[in-house]
């Protein structure tokens, strides 16, 4: 079975669902209409559906002990728990009285997902620099 296009898939993912929140928060605070809010589930469903196919299949494979295998490690488990908080959050919003303050926990998992991503992005790059400069 090839997978060669999950990461690729994953990580155009990310910046579209990036772009798509920054657009979305800015229509917003300028009063623009409510189902924009909405947008930003459909690349969020894509890096859900990536990030579990890419998950299966580290299970499948092993795991690996390098650094770049615990950055991956810890970029996997912040999403399970950001996917966690988030339907949390659904749930607690949903209620007759709902409980606001719950929306605010998927905060701390999208922050170790964006460092935790910005690193894995960024590894390659810092990696090749340091090869050019050591030859």
């Amino acid at each position: 079975m090839n997978t060669t296009w999950v990461r690729p898939t994953h990580r155009w993912s990310a910046i579209v669902f990036t772009a798509i929140l920054v657009v979305t928060v800015l229509v917003l605070a300028l009063s623009g209409p409510q189902w924009v809010s909405y947008l930003p589930l459909i690349p969020l469903a894509a890096l859900a559906l990536s990030g579990l196919f890419m998950l299966v299949l580290v299970f499948r494979r092993g795991r690996a002990t390098s650094r770049a295998g615990r950055v991956r490690q810890v970029h996997r488990w912040s999403g399970i728990v950001f996917l966690v908080t988030v339907l949390a959050t659904f749930v607690a919003l949903s209620l007759p009285e709902p409980i606001v303050w719950v929306s605010y926990l998927p905060l701390l998992p999208l922050a170790g997902l964006l460092f935790s991503g910005l690193a894995m992005l960024a590894a390659p790059r810092l990696r090749a620099r340091r090869q050019v400069a050591g030859t």
